[in-house]
């Protein structure tokens, strides 16, 4: 672990905590919609899978706890961090267009699939079957807006891709 990698872990896990508590709109099932998953695709497509599961684990967790949501920290930890960092192994030897849509895909499944799992515990399966859209739009929204972002940092400063190169060894 060097001071770079955790330094950018930290900022990153902080910018998916900002996304997911700075706009919060309610769901049926009693969780909210965030823009925190385009910082965790962000992190992962410019980081790595480290980076990007660290910062996606930390960030919703944190926010589900400042934000009144203790039921989803746990699930949110675990489910928004293994969407980061699998996006993040899944570009990390290769960055085709192919490759990026099957980590959005995969990304998005997690997220949908792990919270669909969830909810049927919390709240019963009718609930559960409210939130497969809404988290559906939250993850594949945030995930082609966070590549978008990546790729606009990207050109605009093409050194951001030496990181995530060094990463790959």
């Amino acid at each position: 672990m060097t001071i770079r990698r955790l330094t950018l872990t930290a900022l990153m896990a902080a910018l998916v905590f900002v996304l997911t508590v700075a706009v919060r709109l309610p769901t049926a099932a009693g969780g909210y919609l965030h823009l925190g998953d385009a910082a965790i695709a962000f992190s992962a497509f410019a980081f790595g899978p480290w980076v990007g599961g660290v910062a996606g684990a930390l960030g919703t967790g944190l926010a589900d706890l400042y934000g009144g949501y203790p039921q989803f920290a746990l699930i949110s930890f675990l489910v928004h961090g293994l969407q980061g960092w699998l996006m993040g192994w899944l570009v990390q030897r290769r960055m085709t267009t192919g490759i990026v849509v099957l980590a959005v895909v995969c990304g998005s499944a997690i997220v949908v699939a792990g919270y669909f799992v969830a909810e049927i515990f919390l709240f019963g399966i009718a609930a559960a079957l409210t939130e497969v859209l809404p988290n559906t739009l939250q993850s594949v929204v945030g995930a082609v807006l966070g590549v978008s972002l990546y790729l606009a940092m990207k050109r605009a400063y093409p050194p951001i891709t030496r990181y995530h190169e060094r990463e790959r060894r």
